[in-house]
């Protein structure tokens, strides 16, 4: 077979192929921004792009599902779950207060992928048992967290929120 044969056979395949995927269905592109199937059995999502990412909107409320707490004596290590993706330029030192002041000193925050964890890690001397709130926390969709915390926080501890019941020590 000659090469011009073989060149043509491969630039028919690749246009039947190129012309058979543009003659299925798509998705559409919804006005709201959202992403709306045409007909694969995919529900419409809102999407927010954060850092060159696409993060889901929910519209649930904001709240601490877990919190984490380990203290060595010179460093604090603080480990909270959320029930959604938080964005994370939202969360700083002055919406963290520990024994009725503002975190001030040190602070290093760590995200998950999803940003439904953040991991806290203050230095300087923290009193035992401790009290922690946090607030001005905002989700994709810009809804803020109430203000929520814990007291009598010890050396290491764990909670978790569990509805009806509200924060169990584990």
């Amino acid at each position: 077979m000659s090469r011009w044969r073989l060149f043509t056979a491969v630039l028919v395949v690749l246009y039947t192929g190129l012309a058979v995927s543009f003659a299925q269905p798509r998705g559409e592109r919804g006005g709201d921004g959202g992403f709306k199937a045409g007909g694969s059995g995919v529900t419409k999502q809102d999407f927010w792009s954060y850092r060159g990412q696409r993060k889901p909107v929910e519209s649930d409320d904001l709240y601490m599902e877990a919190f984490s707490s380990l203290y060595d004596g010179d460093i604090l290590t603080i480990d909270i779950s959320f029930n959604q993706g938080i964005d994370p330029r939202s969360v700083k030192g002055e919406n963290i207060v520990i024994n009725g002041k503002t975190v001030e000193g040190p602070i290093k925050l760590t995200f998950n992928k999803e940003a439904t964890v953040v991991r806290m890690v203050i230095g300087g001397a923290v009193s035992i048992p401790y009290s922690f709130s946090i607030s001005g926390i905002k989700s994709y969709n810009g809804k803020e967290m109430d203000r929520d915390g814990l007291e009598g926080v010890g050396r290491k501890d764990f909670f978790s929120y569990q509805e009806g019941d509200g924060w169990m020590r584990k």
